[in-house]
C-alpha cells in the first residue's frame, strides 16, 4: 500500500539521531554522524532517518530514507527502547497487535 507523504515531511532538510537518549537528535542533511551525540546518522549503511513521528512506552517511530536504492523511497522505522518490564517477546507481540489491529 502506498501512501503520499505530505510535503512538509517529504522536503525535510535534516537528519534525525537514531540514538533515543540524544538531546539534539536534528541535524543537517548531509551529517555522517550527529553534531550532538556523534552516532552514525544511517542504520545498517542504509537508511536515514528525517523525522520522528511518534513514540510509545516501548519504542519509537521514524520515517526515514532508503539510501540504498535510486529512487530513495520513503519508510518507516520501528526503533524498540530496551526495557526492564517488557521481555522481547512480549515488545514483538504487542507490536504485531498493533499492525493487525
Amino acid at each position: 500500500m502506498k501512501t503520499s507523504i505530505p510535503e512538509t515531511i517529504a522536503n525535510s532538510k535534516q537528519s534525525y539521531c537514531f540514538n533515543p537518549k540524544c538531546q539534539q537528535p536534528e541535524n543537517k542533511p548531509d551529517a555522517q554522524k550527529c553534531l550532538s551525540c556523534r552516532w552514525p546518522l544511517q542504520l545498517n549503511d542504509r537508511y536515514r532517518a528525517v523525522r520522528l513521528i511518534g513514540q510509545g512506552g516501548f519504542g519509537r517511530t521514524l520515517l526515514a530514507v532508503d539510501e540504498s536504492q535510486l529512487s530513495r523511497p520513503y519508510c518507516v522505522v520501528k526503533q524498540f527502547f530496551r526495557s526492564s518490564r517488557a521481555t522481547p517477546k512480549k515488545q514483538r507481540n504487542c507490536f504485531v497487535r498493533k499492525l493487525i489491529g
